[in-house]
């Protein structure tokens, strides 16, 4: 169970900080086309991955480790850790973006 505490806590601040940047760039993304767009799109999209660690989570690094003892602590830890750095600067974002486009139709 710590174990996947741990993991889960990694990977959430990693991703978590990934997301900001990806959040921030997204910013400037808008203003210059729409395949910078695609591309951070796509990136976001590939987060999931990430956070479930494709074949090499489980087949080389956690092979001693039953997945069941470690996929709810795991998931709810990266949850929590992921919220705790996004949920406001994504919210601010969101809202950002409800008065720019606001705006536009004016």
């Amino acid at each position: 169970m710590a174990f996947g505490l741990a993991l889960g806590l990694l990977i959430g601040i990693i991703s978590g900080t990934v997301f900001l940047w990806l959040l921030k760039t997204a910013v400037s993304a808008s203003n210059q086309g729409i395949s910078s767009v695609v591309t951070l799109t796509a990136e976001l999209l590939a987060m999931p991955t990430f956070w479930f660690g494709g074949p090499w989570l489980t087949t080389e690094l956690l092979k001693l480790v039953p997945m069941q003892e470690l996929l709810n602590p795991y998931v709810g830890s990266l949850a929590v850790t992921f919220c705790i750095i996004s949920l406001y600067p994504a919210t601010r974002w969101i809202l950002q973006l409800g008065e720019d486009f606001g705006n536009r139709r004016r």
